[in-house]
């Protein structure tokens, strides 16, 4: 994607009520935990750019991997690559003050990276919060 394409998923972020700052409490708060919890060993912390604690285990984690960022479900018996993004993505993201974590999950949700439906089998909620985010501030039919 690039950082157009970014930017107007960004731009859309802003007609939810509060805006960005209110989709990952409003859309993903039942969903994860209050506590960072314990890091997965197979993916360290400090690999994370971004983190996001599931309340059923194991974490989200966007992390660098060489020149783009990947999105990694860590938890259970081994982590799962489930899309990658190129560094537009938090280059924008930072710019505009928005998480890239979130704004990876709208991505996938609206078609735009293609995760091979890896969200949907290893998180389903998640996958289901992130297009119950794309209706509401992408569809203009629905939002």
């Amino acid at each position: 994607m690039t950082e157009a394409d970014w930017r107007r998923l960004i731009e859309q972020l802003g007609y939810l009520p509060g805006g960005a700052a209110r989709a990952r409490p409003e859309y993903f708060g039942g969903l994860l935990a209050e506590e960072a919890g314990e890091a997965d060993d197979a993916v360290d912390d400090h690999e994370c750019i971004e983190r996001w604690p599931l309340r059923v285990g194991g974490a989200l984690c966007l992390r660098a991997n060489g020149g783009a960022l990947t999105l990694t479900l860590t938890g259970g018996d081994a982590p799962v690559d489930i899309a990658d993004a190129g560094p537009t993505l938090l280059e924008t993201a930072g710019a505009a003050g928005v998480s890239p974590l979130l704004l990876l999950l709208l991505a996938i949700a609206t078609g735009q990276i293609d995760d091979g439906r890896r969200l949907k089998r290893a998180a389903r909620g998640i996958d289901g919060a992130a297009r119950d985010l794309m209706l509401m501030s992408v569809c203009r039919l629905c939002g």
